[in-house]
């Protein structure tokens, strides 16, 4: 994490110790509360959790300048979210201009050769009186387009208050960090680029990841890539904490929660919190010049309370909701036992007396195969898929086209989650109909409307999988009732682990070849060897972890293809060795750990010649079939590591093949054979009975 120092240093940087502090003005009325929603942007937060640390992005953009030359007191901050929005803080004119109006202009300085900005309400109107206000502007053009941003009055032509814009100004804009793994790659982890998007958000393009590590999480952090100081940034797809998933190609944004930014941190990653690996990171910029954080369509890890709520399919789909009658909203909560791709819809019946699809208006939320939630306003028009050149079928309100001119989506995503196996996204909406397209809601008994389906390749709805059988009425009034819990889906079934049949090799000149490759999950090293490795195990001459067998006073040859670079990437740093702990990682343990551990032979590396594969381990109910879905990477001129062990006639009946550097990677090796002390013991008992038969 960054010093307190290092904070303070850029909290000076940022221009912050002012009389007017803009990182702590709050929203103060419904009026900025809106306005930050309609404009899909995230509201501030309180000073001591609002800390702006990077010397050019701040909460709000980047610093334009304060307003000067200032008359009918006009006063504020201007910081840039982009080349097209601004973010007026702390604005304040007593509005007794006959004609004022925003204007921008590329002249020396502010005239009326200038063009009217539209105000916060996206309307060209005289200005009136602010107080203290917070509010978004959209500029004609690029923001390099012009030289002066001013609160001008035509009837007087006079410039009531202006902030310059430099020549040089340069203004937020996503940052491209470059292409994501390492090579060769750990996981197959790769991306083909690594984005900044904004203050809280990264997106990674045509991620692919194995899904193999046990603990793998997205990971930020600062200075060196390591757990410690770092801490894993929460993702739909990581099963709430306990994995994430494997991608095959897909882009996947990631967003930082609460009240941290990307400006806090030094790296981000894919970490394995098990293993104590890094699968791949890319570095953030110390001064980064991203837009601020934009909310609209993801998820927040805020999940509000709902006092009401109804079944409207036992363990499928539950509804919840909350009335603000006072800010005209209702905020739901779609709760069901839903797959990735699979739409749960909701909303008031096409009817007055009855249940019925055509004609109603439905709040369409899913969580895509991508990982991003989704919310959108819809009007089903008839029983058909959507035709948006008329508007026909089941179409979202903006694609309406002709038959929904003006149509929006009046629908806020609020957050989203996966759980195990429940998804749960909330929304909210206006009480009123804020288009021709939409109903209002009623606080009386009311005819409603669901399905569930899957989303079309368009992220649209296709052909409902799941209706009502019959009439449902919804009270949005009422007070009494609850919101139920949906019960965990049925777990899977029991896991058979593969049988791998024994190892019994010759001792040596025979070779032993050992290579890395994917562990087969639950089924493969996990099943076999009672221990959740992290994704990828040892294979003896191409199989997963079979026992060993061999015997005392023989000698047997190793060859090591499990990597021998420990300079860059420890997480292809594979050396093999034979120890008496079950677990491996030698090189991990504490000093204590150590003393306790005997090693028989090695560490012993070798270059990196590895086993990959795409395919699921579920799929496949033996190992000879998973098998045959296994590629093997190797450099050119490959050159192994050479282990030759010389089993001791002392060593214990059980003993391991590990991975050197990290645990759980192996399996065990069953010694056999006569010791040298029960060889001694016997020849010893012998000598003395022929010694008494002598003597007879």
């Amino acid at each position: 994490m960054v010093s307190p120092a290092l904070l303070a240093l850029k909290f000076c940087q940022c221009g912050l110790f002012q009389d007017r502090d803009p990182c702590v003005a709050l929203p103060t009325d419904r009026f900025e509360k809106d306005h930050y929603i309609r404009h899909g942007l995230s509201q501030p937060v309180s000073s001591e959790e609002n800390v702006c640390t990077s010397a050019t992005s701040t909460e709000y953009g980047k610093l334009l300048g304060t307003f000067t030359n200032t008359a009918h007191g006009v006063a504020g901050t201007i910081y840039v979210i982009d080349a097209r929005r601004i973010w007026l803080r702390g604005f304040s004119y007593d509005g007794q201009g006959p004609d004022a109006f925003f204007y921008v202009g590329s002249t020396d300085r502010p005239s009326g050769n200038g063009v009217i900005i539209p105000n916060e309400n996206e309307q060209t109107s005289v200005l009136g009186a602010y107080s203290d206000r917070n509010f978004i502007l959209t500029l004609p053009e690029d923001i390099t387009t012009y030289k002066w941003f001013s609160v001008w009055c035509r009837q007087a032509g006079a410039n009531f208050g202006d902030i310059s814009i430099p020549a040089n100004f340069v203004a937020p804009a996503p940052l491209d960090l470059g292409s994501f793994g390492f090579d060769p790659k750990v996981h197959d982890v790769s991306a083909t680029k690594v984005t900044i998007l904004n203050t809280k958000q990264v997106k990674f393009t045509n991620l692919v990841y194995d899904g193999e590590g046990p603990e793998a999480f997205f990971w930020v952090g600062g200075g060196n890539v390591t757990m410690a100081g770092g801490k894993r940034v929460p993702h739909v797809d990581d099963n709430n904490g306990v994995k994430l998933r494997a991608y095959t190609g897909e882009d996947v944004i990631v967003t930082l929660e609460g009240t941290d930014r990307i400006f806090n941190f030094g790296y981000i990653s894919i970490w394995c919190a098990l293993a104590l690996q890094d699968f791949g990171n890319a570095v953030i910029p110390a001064d980064l010049n991203v837009p601020p954080y934009v909310a609209s369509g993801n998820p927040s890890p805020i999940m509000p309370e709902f006092p009401n709520g109804k079944v409207l399919k036992e363990d499928r789909f539950h509804i919840c909701w909350k009335v603000d009658e006072a800010a005209g909203t209702l905020r739901l909560r779609f709760e069901g036992t839903v797959k990735r791709d699979e739409y749960m819809s909701f909303g008031i019946s096409g009817s007055q007396t009855g249940t019925s699809m055509p004609e109603s208006d439905v709040i369409v939320a899913y969580i895509g195969k991508d990982g991003e939630a989704g919310a959108m306003d819809y009007y089903l028009q008839s029983r058909s898929q959507c035709v948006p050149t008329n508007g026909d079928g089941a179409c979202p309100d903006v694609l309406m086209g002709s038959a929904g001119a003006g149509a929006t989506n009046d629908v806020t995503l609020l957050s989203s989650r996966v759980n195990r196996g429940i998804t749960t996204i909330d929304v909210e909406r206006p009480l009123a109909a804020i288009d021709a397209k939409d109903k209002a809601i009623s606080l009386e008994p009311t005819y409603v409307s669901w399905a569930i389906g899957e989303l079309n390749p368009e992220k649209r709805v296709s052909k409902h999988s799941l209706v009502p059988r019959g009439d449902v009425q919804v009270d949005f009034s009422q007070e009494s009732s609850s919101c139920p819990r949906l019960a965990l889906p049925a777990g899977d079934k029991d896991v058979t682990p593969w049988v791998i049949d024994d190892l019994t090799p010759k001792p040596a000149p025979e070779v032993i070849t050992a290579h890395i490759g994917p562990s087969g999950g639950e089924q493969g090293y996990q099943g076999i060897a009672g221990q959740v490795g992290w994704g990828i195990a040892w294979y003896l001459n191409g199989l997963l972890v079979p026992e060993l067998n061999v015997q005392r006073n023989n000698i047997y040859k190793f060859e090591i293809y499990g990597g021998n670079d420990n300079s860059t990437n420890l997480a292809n740093f594979h050396p093999f060795y034979i120890t008496s702990d079950s677990d491996g990682g030698y090189n991990q343990k504490t000093a204590k750990g150590k003393e306790a551990e005997t090693i028989y032979a090695g560490p012993s590396g070798g270059e990196l010649c590895d086993f990959t594969s795409m395919a699921d381990p579920k799929d496949f109910d033996t190992f000879e079939k998973y098998a045959e879905t296994l590629n093997k990477t190797c450099p050119p001129m490959l050159k192994p590591g050479i282990l030759e062990w010389t089993v001791d006639p002392e060593t214990p009946d059980v003993v391991y093949y590990q991975c050197y550097q990290h645990r759980y990677f192996g399996w065990k090796i069953n010694v056999s054979g006569a010791s040298q002390t029960a060889v001694s013991f016997a020849l010893m008992v012998a000598l003395l009975a022929l010694a008494v038969f002598n003597q007879i």
